[in-house]
């Protein structure tokens, strides 16, 4: 029975289980602050006192530091404390009996929360041994009510009995040590649950784990207290059974070492949150942007000292002006490659002076390879870095504010310090200085413009510039088929050098060259991410790019232009077959008022009907902190397209065996190998597909 058992035999999890009252804190609000803020008032002088007769110590009853604040509504409850006290008074010192009366005072306190059991248990205890100890100190007073009082307190027994001697004294002091440490342990568990109310467990791990073990610490210190009044009873009483407690208190010192560590983790974690709620209310608001950067930059809680190159005069240098903050890690390959996209940026706000660029890497810890990749990085740039950016706050407000997630963001700032775009680094990729001035405004503006395609293909040729300012028709092609190509590239030249009407044509071969196209394809990736970033209306620019990344693993495909706006694209075998029976709607071209892209456009479609319109399906590369809608509707038939996830590893091992690993949302990894060999980790690359085959069956 749980009567007969003893705590100090029993595992932590073995008396977890036994306390766990079903209960489920149902007790109205209760005001335990107060109530623990009377019983510290009453302890701390009452223990003083007690020290002062039986160790002869003269201690002055001091002010108390920290003293915590009684309301003024605050009503004791007095029944509650009466009947706790009856419950542990005059009980027969053993720890069988005590872990039966504390399971009895545990039912009785079954729907309150453990920090107010133990406050209400500890009160209780107060409400006798301070009223004993103040009698115990004006004992000897003339006043006849304190000393007839303390008659009835027992204290003659105690101060004039003639066989009083030294292990009296020892174990008054006794108790009083124990429960001045069980005072402290309670203590504990009252700021830990304080730091609950106001702090998220999310925001402060280290309260999770504290917390996860406060029914244990409530329930020694409430034994600790049942001992300690059996104890005291034994005194009064003079009998020769004792209660020990030198194992509580070897329990209680222990549990107060934990809760003292638990809580200084707390502490550093809400020093840290709080830090960064600093900053969120600061950037809510701030003065400009020397103020800014000094917030972020050189904030308290850097855990290195932070270097400014090429000078520290950073703070001085940026007065008035507009900043675009370039956050990274210190990939090579990818910072390389955002330095020269940024170095056209650098030299356009160069001259005119308005704006300062800031290279910001974010480094978990700083190794020698680390600072070797810095260095290497901070010699191909002109603008402003910055080393050592190691603020906690700092770092957390990047990551949650600004939603850096080790991709490369460019954060850009007005003078004023206020955020002016969030994330301006997909506008930069593919607009270059024509972004300027990196604002949300201008990404909207540049969202919607319609000569996007003839814009990016620029680059590829000057040709390609000149037939956009002559406003002619340019057929851009490529595929996997070098056949086709030169198929295509046959037919396309032929219908250039005829008449026909309202279109002078000119071609630009995408596949000719295996860098070109790459660089193609990039370009576009690039521009459907730019597109697709935190949008979810799907507009007919975005249908198009949605096309043409459907087209990237077609034998052939077919983009046309008028200028720079992008008029038609398709298959390229449907489109080889259209161009070849150019003659069959080159009358009707010439009889209609249609002109020549909406005339192709509509026997294309014709002949796509005829071939069975094929499904559309493309990969989307997998960025991190890019916010791709949930749902994607097909370009062809506005139904919402399937969506997977698709990891990827293409790569050779060292003994040339050919791994390839495709795992399609759910289904069974399959690795093909030449011969066996032993088990190979695999780190895959992961795209999102999306595809609609609702055009399969007749939909569209």
């Amino acid at each position: 029975m749980a009567c007969n058992k003893k705590p100090f035999q029993m595992t932590d999890d073995e008396i977890k289980k036994e306390i766990s009252v079903p209960g489920i804190h149902t007790a109205e609000k209760f005001d335990v602050a107060s109530l623990f803020a009377i019983v510290t008032n009453i302890l701390k002088p009452a223990t003083i006192a007690a020290d002062n007769v039986f160790q002869g110590t003269k201690q002055q009853h001091m002010e108390i530091k920290g003293e915590r604040v009684i309301a003024t509504s605050f009503i004791t409850p007095l029944c509650t404390l009466k009947e706790l006290s009856y419950e542990m008074v005059c009980k027969d010192p053993s720890e069988e009996t005590a872990y039966k009366t504390t399971k009895s005072i545990l039912e009785k306190l079954k729907d309150y929360s453990w920090h107010v059991k133990a406050v209400l248990t500890l009160a209780a205890f107060t409400l006798d041994y301070g009223d004993f100890c103040r009698h115990l100190d004006q004992f000897h007073s003339s006043d006849q009510l304190t000393k007839s009082m303390g008659i009835l307190k027992g204290i003659p027994a105690l101060l004039t009995r003639p066989s009083i001697d030294h292990n009296h004294e020892s174990a008054i002091v006794e108790v009083n040590k124990l429960i001045q440490d069980t005072l402290n342990v309670i203590d504990c568990i009252v700021t830990l649950e304080e730091r609950c109310v106001k702090y998220n467990p999310k925001d402060v791990p280290a309260l999770s784990i504290a917390t996860d073990n406060i029914s244990l610490y409530a329930f020694w210190a409430i034994i600790t207290v049942v001992v300690c009044t059996t104890r005291m009873c034994c005194l009064i009483k003079n009998e020769r059974k004792t209660q020990e407690l030198s194992r509580f208190a070897g329990k209680i010192n222990a549990i107060h070492v934990k809760l003292k560590l638990q809580i200084q983790l707390c502490n550093e974690e809400i020093e840290k949150i709080e830090a960064y709620w600093k900053l969120i209310r600061f950037f809510k608001e701030p003065l400009d942007i020397v103020e800014v950067l000094k917030v972020l930059f050189f904030a308290s809680d850097n855990r290195q000292q932070v270097k400014v190159f090429p000078n520290e005069l950073i703070l001085e240098a940026v007065k008035t002006k507009k900043v675009l903050l370039f956050f990274s890690g210190l990939d090579v390959d990818n910072i390389t490659e955002y330095v020269s996209i940024l170095n056209p940026i650098y030299e356009k706000v160069t001259s005119n002076n308005e704006y300062k660029i800031v290279w910001i890497p974010i480094v978990e810890q700083w190794t020698i390879e680390m600072q070797k990749k810095f260095e290497l990085l901070r010699s191909k740039m002109s603008w402003f870095v910055v080393q050592n950016f190691s603020s906690i706050s700092a770092i957390k407000y990047v990551k949650e504010q600004w939603h850096y997630k080790n991709e490369p963001i460019i954060v850009a700032l007005n003078s004023q310090g206020t955020v002016e775009h969030y994330n301006a680094v997909h506008m930069i990729k593919i607009w270059g200085p024509s972004a300027f001035p990196f604002t949300h405004r201008r990404d909207e503006e540049l969202r919607k413009r319609e000569d996007w395609f003839g814009s990016l293909m620029i680059e590829f040729s000057t040709d390609i510039s000149t037939w956009i300012k002559e406003e002619k028709h340019i057929f851009f092609y490529g595929g996997k088929d070098s056949t086709w190509i030169k198929e295509f590239c046959k037919e396309a030249t032929g219908l250039a050098n005829d008449d026909v009407k309202g279109a002078r044509i000119s071609l630009f071969n995408v596949g000719k060259d295996s860098g070109i196209q790459r660089r193609f394809w990039k370009l576009i990736d690039n521009f459907f991410l730019y597109k697709s970033h935190m949008v979810t209306e799907v507009d007919t620019v975005t249908k198009e790019i949605q096309k043409l990344l459907s087209y990237k693993n077609e034998k052939g495909w077919v983009v046309l232009c008028k200028g720079a706006r992008l008029v038609f694209s398709g298959y390229g075998t449907t489109v080889l077959t259209v161009l070849k029976n150019f003659d069959e709607w080159k009358q009707c071209l010439n009889d209609s008022a249609f002109s020549f892209e909406v005339c192709l456009e509509k026997y294309y479609n014709e002949q796509l009907r005829k071939d069975g319109l094929p499904c559309r399906d493309f990969d989307i590369p997998k960025i991190d902190g890019l916010l791709i809608p949930d749902c994607r509707k097909c370009p062809d038939c506005s139904e919402i397209m399937e969506m997977s996830i698709r990891f990827k590893c293409c790569h050779q091992n060292q003994r040339g065996f050919n791994l390839n690993c495709c795992h399609n949302n759910g289904h069974v990894t399959k690795v093909q190998l030449k011969e066996k060999v032993s088990p190979v980790s695999l780190v895959c690359g992961m795209t999102v597909t999306a595809a609609c085959e609702s055009h399969c069956q007749n939909k569209c």
